[in-house]
């Protein structure tokens, strides 16, 4: 198959992310079958305008904010080349239903309520009003997606039909450890620093805790940074929480590794992978109650309210309870060995594509 991916960003793009790392792997999956792979995605300060990555072909065009009308217009253009185009939408879509018939999409999540959180006022209401629109626009169109979240998500506000809906759950990329390591009285949050990843609330909780840690890994929004360091010496926990900042994975995974549990306090996912990452760690998560987060904590603690109460609540349970936490990192480990097979999602795709 000749296959065309529409995406807002690609794996060497500064703000990359796990949306990113996922599309990578599907992409040079579909091309180690033998498929003709291209990926039209936005561009960026020093990137080339076309380049081979992975084995596929990356073409780059426009911005953030006319990635899409770019994207749209190539495809419609080079429609005939193609055997199926897919439509990744992540924030702003591609609006393929428009004019493309041979077509899928691609959803790891919806915004919703992120709009809130991420941008200020009136830009937060446009987006989140725009999205309800645009998601309707989708409802014949076939789709996959890496959650049972998100296929609800688009039954509920897309009106997608479930028999057009694909779920294939994500994995991780690495082999789980063999043996779980012993744990040291610390927590770890790892991912964005922005508003919407309510970091804050991890810093809150960890304040209702006697002596534990808190080890923050990730970069992010500066300006958030600068609250959260706030925040920490107003609350006097200076010598108790450890900015990491953006690391390699194998240091993430050894600090992992020892952790008492992942914090995961997300306003909203599409998975939910470094729940997984955490797993295959052999450590269990304490999450909030959200989409997407949900379906890959299946072995630690969801919160009963999304607040740092609560969160401090199984933080302290995790601390005084070893023999359930010790059973609870084997259930996580093997769940993340069920979950480490990108190769059968791949195929899966593939499959699903050719009779599309």
């Amino acid at each position: 198959m000749k296959i065309l991916m529409l995406a807002w960003r690609d794996m060497k793009n500064p703000k990359k992310g796990g949306a990113e790392i996922v599309t990578d792997i599907y992409l040079k999956g579909l091309t180690n079958l033998g498929h003709e792979v291209t990926l039209f995605t936005a561009a960026f300060t020093g990137a080339k305008s076309s380049e081979k990555y992975n084995s596929y072909k990356i073409i780059r065009k426009g911005g953030s904010l006319t990635v899409s009308l770019h994207g749209l217009h190539y495809a419609k253009s080079h429609e005939k080349r193609f055997d199926v185009i897919i439509d990744q939408v992540n924030t702003i879509p591609f609006f393929t239903p428009l004019s493309i018939k041979k077509r899928v999409a691609f959803f790891h999540q919806l915004c919703k309520n992120i709009w809130f959180h991420e941008s200020k006022f009136p830009i937060s209401w446009i987006g989140y009003l725009f999205e309800s629109i645009y998601l309707k626009l989708y409802k014949n169109t076939k789709i996959f997606v890496v959650s049972e979240s998100t296929k609800k998500d688009l039954i509920k506000y897309a009106w997608a039909k479930e028999k057009n809906i694909l779920v294939l759950e994500n994995q991780i990329d690495f082999k789980p450890i063999s043996k779980i390591l012993e744990k040291e009285d610390y927590f770890v949050f790892c991912g964005r620093l922005t508003k919407s990843k309510r970091v804050h609330d991890c810093i809150k909780a960890l304040s209702k805790v006697k002596s534990s840690k808190l080890y923050i890994i990730g970069s992010g929004n500066e300006k958030y940074k600068k609250y959260l360091n706030k925040l920490i010496s107003k609350l006097n926990m200076g010598k108790r929480v450890i900015f990491t900042g953006k690391i390699s994975n194998n240091e993430r995974n050894k600090i992992m590794s020892k952790a008492l549990a992942i914090l995961v306090t997300s306003q909203r996912e599409g998975w939910g992978l470094i729940v997984t990452e955490a797993n295959a760690n052999g450590t269990i998560a304490i999450t909030y109650n959200i989409e997407g987060v949900v379906d890959a904590n299946k072995t630690g603690y969801i919160c009963s309210e999304n607040n740092p109460k609560e969160l401090a609540k199984l933080m302290t349970k995790v601390k005084q309870n070893s023999k359930e936490l010790e059973k609870k990192n084997l259930k996580s480990l093997e769940f993340a060995r069920e979950h480490s097979n990108w190769e059968k999602n791949v195929k899966e795709l593939e499959e699903w594509l050719k009779i599309t």
